[in-house]
């Protein structure tokens, strides 16, 4: 199917909205503790998206580990992290999921990485690293680690969904809000105080913050990111996924009030660049550079 002008406009429109989930994200932060707040962003979508749940049948057990790594795991860590360091590096060093993912599959599912990929994911490294000892961020490196391992268990539920799939990608995010929700709140209630307290002083940009992660971010996008992928072949769609850390930076910058360095813009373009040769330099250099 030939991709056109409406189509590329909604292929843009996610990664515009993932990357300004990012900075609603950072603004709720500053209200509600992590890991409290991602449990209710949770506990939002489920009452929405139970009706899909069925889509699930006989992929139960895949999917609740799926919901544990890539709901549980994941979203806890990446909103601890973000609590400790900006969105714009915060959300390149979230890039390297999808190394994560190349490297995974070719440790557990014996899958290729090609030199173009070997390539890709190397510099994708560097230009996390550039961003990770860069000065500025040396009081963050803690979260910029956390967020990184957040990127982990984003892979490997990547890896179990990819061993185990295909699975139907709505009752998939389904499985993954119910399970979520519940397990975060136990662990915020375990772990962190104030949760109470935060709901009655929050004011109309925290709770603005977090019905955008819960609605927009997290329904909204995903029905059109599907609808996409389920139209559309990966290779077409999937590359305007890249353009979510540069709508992200923009963002810290008019909404946070963020600054830019030069190391930022030099990481961030290292580290998308890298990623974009890991995942596509295979599809699109000829054959001996592969």
């Amino acid at each position: 199917m030939v991709v056109d002008k409406k189509t590329i406009g909604l292929a843009i429109l996610v990664p515009l909205i993932w990357g300004i989930q990012a900075d609603m994200l950072k603004l709720g932060l500053h209200q509600f503790p992590p890991i409290f707040m991602v449990g209710m962003r949770f506990a939002i979508m489920s009452v929405f998206l139970v009706p899909f749940l069925g889509g699930i049948r006989g992929s139960v057990l895949p999917a609740l580990a799926v919901s544990l790594t890539q709901g549980v795991a994941h979203f806890a860590l990446l909103y601890i992290g973000f609590q400790y360091t900006d969105v714009s590096a915060g959300i390149v060093a979230y890039q390297t999921n999808a190394i994560f993912t190349i490297i995974l599959g070719a440790l557990l599912l014996n899958e290729k990485i090609t030199k173009i990929s070997a390539a890709g994911i190397l510099l994708a490294f560097f230009g996390v690293a550039l961003i990770v000892g860069e000065p500025k961020h040396s009081a963050n490196v803690m979260g910029l680690l956390i967020i990184i391992g957040s990127a982990v268990m984003f892979s490997v539920g990547n890896i179990i969904a990819r061993k185990y799939g295909p699975m139907r990608t709505t009752g998939l995010n389904a499985m993954v809000s119910i399970v979520s929700a519940p397990a975060l709140l136990l662990i915020s209630y375990l772990t962190e105080s104030g949760q109470v307290a935060s709901l009655g002083t929050a004011n109309w940009q925290g709770w603005g913050a977090l019905l955008y992660t819960a609605f927009i971010g997290g329904i909204a996008a995903f029905t059109i990111w599907y609808w996409l992928l389920t139209n559309y072949s990966v290779g077409k769609i999937a590359p305007y996924g890249l353009l979510m850390p540069l709508f992200a930076m923009i963002g810290g910058v008019f909404i946070l009030g963020e600054s830019l360095t030069a190391i930022n813009i030099a990481g961030a373009a290292l580290t998308i660049s890298g990623v974009a040769l890991a995942q596509f330099g295979k599809n699109i250099l000829p054959e001996k550079y592969r």
